[in-house]
């Protein structure tokens, strides 16, 4: 991983983001209302690159704790149904929400219908799975049930992530040059993953958005619908659920 390309901070990406799309929403606004589809995509989504990270690192999320098999969907059909849902509902945006907070609320409502939908799915495969191989056949032939697509399981993207986790969790940053090092970092950073995996959807995006993206806890709370003392218990409890985990996997590899 090139460091160079991180002399913004995450929390920095997140804020220039937030103001690129208060710059641009009149004239976002105007492209909504002229039913100019294709403008407006082209004009929002280079301002997305935060929400496009925050959308797939939920997705792995879900998958690492086998909530939904491979997912057929990427962040990029998240990002893309989200951005979909502005266009047509631009009017009706909540006054109360910048843009911003109002994309990552779509996006929360369209990634949690896309889980439900794949676990609901998943569940069918799985009690198919148990019926033998001609009678799957056929009932695959009547259904058009086909195998998933894998797509954003884990990467070595998933690298990246340790400078969102560093601030939470005391990852060390290390330099490129220091293979042994880098390996021991990406380790931890997918020891962290798979512990934030553990953690139920609901307060995993919680957290992902007071901790992670940087928004306070009033804003998290508005996107949510939750109060601002909710969002911190739920931001402290994940918080030390994980770092629970992290000191018991190293207690272990110790032994």
């Amino acid at each position: 991983m090139n460091h160079d390309q991180f002399s913004e901070t995450p929390d920095t990406n997140r804020q220039q983001q937030a103001a690129s799309l208060q710059t641009k929403e009149a004239h976002l606004q105007d492209l909504a209302a002229r039913a100019n589809k294709e403008e407006f995509f082209k004009e929002i989504v280079p301002l997305l690159g935060p929400l496009k990270s925050y959308l797939g690192r939920l997705l792995r999320a879900a998958y690492l704790e086998q909530e939904i098999r491979a997912p057929i969907y990427t962040s990029d059909d998240i990002l893309n149904s989200t951005i979909l849902k502005a266009y047509n509902n631009f009017e009706r945006k909540p006054v109360e929400l910048p843009l911003e907070q109002w994309l990552y609320q779509l996006a929360n409502e369209t990634l949690t219908n896309y889980l439900k939908r794949r676990k609901s799915r998943d569940a069918q495969r799985r009690s198919l799975e148990t019926l033998d191989q001609a009678e799957r056949r056929t009932l695959e032939e009547v259904e058009h049930i086909t195998a998933d697509a894998e797509n954003e399981v884990l990467l070595d993207e998933d690298l990246d992530d340790a400078e969102l986790y560093e601030k939470e969790f005391a990852t060390p940053a290390v330099s490129d040059d220091d293979p042994e090092k880098l390996l021991e970092r990406k380790d931890e950073v997918q020891q962290i993953i798979r512990a934030l995996a553990r953690i139920p959807e609901q307060e995993r995006i919680v957290f992902e958005l007071a901790a992670i993206e940087g928004f306070s806890s009033e804003a998290a709370g508005r996107m949510l619908s939750i109060s601002t003392s909710e969002v911190e218990r739920i931001k402290n409890k994940v918080r030390q659920a994980v770092l629970r985990q992290l000191q018991s996997a190293a207690s272990k590899k110790a032994s």
